[in-house]
């Protein structure tokens, strides 16, 4: 029987599709008053490198910018560069929405199972977790809540952030689950740490590209697993 669920966080819990748009025309904006680029051209440049990054694990924004300007035949400026990350996280914190279908699955689990939150760093120490507390959701449901890559050496999608959070919890990987949004950073991790996988489809990156990124279930909202896993029938 299921013990714990353990969520990600962006794409999963908290809508960040508006979060990335505001935060990529904010940037986008910048540079084309103080370099003179095309808006939509950088915006949808800066939108490339953010699914690149993402996928490569790299969170450092100033990895980010370094790559836009040199992608754009600009020579890099340090102090640009923060007014170019602080920008970009005003902007995204401030778009971040909770899905309606969280709200629902998180008010149904709770008191049922433990629940934790399993999320990547955001390249600053301390970052996310002012981000975690800024998202509307209330923290204090969650029994342990691990920023992998600060908490542990490593962020996803290596299995150590996973076991951390069933150490935390003393529970073995047979008893939890994790659910998360997009196949690459979420499942293959969780599955090497022996817990069952859920991806709820949110989007292209929900798409397995490779059978280690093949979860053990798919579905189309948070709300569906009250019924598609077996929970305690009473709270606890």
């Amino acid at each position: 029987m299921i013990k714990a669920a353990f969520f990600d966080f962006d794409g999963t819990l908290v809508d960040n599709g508006e979060s990335k748009r505001r935060a990529h025309f904010a940037v986008a904006k910048f540079m084309t008053e103080r370099y003179g680029v095309r808006l939509h051209k950088v915006a949808d440049l800066i939108a490339q490198i953010e699914a690149e990054m993402d996928r490569a694990g790299k969170y450092d924004r100033g990895a980010w910018w370094r790559e836009l300007f040199g992608r754009l035949g600009l020579v890099y400026d340090e102090e640009i560069g923060e007014v170019l990350t602080d920008m970009y996280w005003r902007e995204y914190i401030n778009g971040m929405r909770p899905y309606k279908d969280a709200a629902v699955l998180l008010n149904f689990l709770r008191g049922r199972v433990k629940l934790g939150i399993i999320t990547d760093t955001d390249g600053a120490p301390g970052l996310k977790r002012r981000r975690l507390a800024a998202a509307g959701i209330p923290l204090n449901i969650f029994d342990v809540v691990v920023v992998a890559g600060e908490d542990t050496g490593e962020a996803k999608p290596s299995a150590r952030p996973f076991s951390y959070a069933l150490a935390k919890l003393g529970l073995g990987p047979w008893e939890a689950v994790y659910i998360g949004d997009k196949a690459y950073a979420d499942v293959p991790g969780a599955k090497e740490a022996g817990l069952y996988t859920v991806l709820v489809k949110r989007g292209p990156d929900s798409e397995p590209q490779a059978p280690e990124q093949r979860p053990d279930l798919v579905v189309g909202a948070l709300a569906q697993l009250q019924l598609a896993l077996r929970w305690p029938a009473k709270r606890i």
